[in-house]
């Protein structure tokens, strides 16, 4: 009589994670760049969303603008991209001062930035208007910004990169955004070579700010790394 293992909800929640782990590992060795630019478009989308789930009022509001920028973010989400590029850029040019016009240079700055090849230069100049327009967003001002370090890291200007993901780190340090740029900004500081800076970074991460376990050890993979990389020099 053979006796029936019956896969528990747990062993199938395991099995499909070290799926999704082996996927993304096989993605990233494949294609890294692309893979670096798939993380900071989801930071992105996200902080996009969380702000539109929130929908905090903000002055110089219009009832057509924010359903016109409604429009374009669903048929941006469901990948009609030429629609949404088009009904974004009309939408900044016709509210200009309105915030739900404002944002569109965000989302414009998203949509570049996500194309399956970069718009770099365009996506970093939405997101500069953007910042310029919108003054401080509490959660898309340091989304622009990180998004302007991932053109810069994208283009191969890694030290700019850094610099502008380390302020993001230190401006927002109370933002789930921070741990993102921290990362960021370690990594671009060791692709520029910057391995003594790199370590600085993680280590005072660390130690001064004492993140959680689990990003804790996303950082202490990584400082190790960069100390294996300086005792080869």
């Amino acid at each position: 009589m053979r006796i029936k293992h019956r896969v528990s909800k747990d062993e199938l929640k395991e099995d499909k994670f070290q799926e999704f782990v082996e996927k993304a590992a096989e993605f990233y060795y494949e294609n890294p760049r692309r893979f670096w630019i798939g993380v900071a478009v989801g930071i992105l989308v996200i902080a996009g969303v969380i702000l539109l789930i929130q929908n905090r009022p903000k002055p110089v509001r219009s009832a057509e603008a924010e359903l016109r920028l409604m429009d374009a973010l669903s048929n941006l989400y469901q990948g009609k991209y030429d629609y949404a590029e088009m009904a974004l850029k009309e939408l900044a040019a016709k509210f200009p001062r309105d915030y739900a016009g404002i944002k569109a240079h965000f989302y414009l700055g998203t949509l570049y930035f996500g194309s399956q090849e970069p718009r770099l230069a365009e996506a970093k100049r939405e997101f500069g208007i953007f910042l310029k327009k919108a003054k401080n967003d509490l959660l898309l001002t340091p989304a622009a910004q990180y998004g302007i370090a991932a053109c810069e890291e994208q283009a191969g200007n890694y030290l700019q990169a850094a610099r502008i993901y380390e302020s993001v780190y230190r401006k927002y340090k109370d933002l789930p955004l921070a741990h993102e740029a921290v990362l960021a900004a370690g990594r671009c500081f060791r692709l520029a070579n910057k391995l003594d800076e790199a370590e600085k970074l993680y280590t005072d991460y660390l130690e001064k700010d004492k993140p959680a376990a689990m990003k804790a050890e996303d950082v202490r993979v990584q400082l190790g790394y960069i100390r294996a990389l300086k005792n080869r020099l």
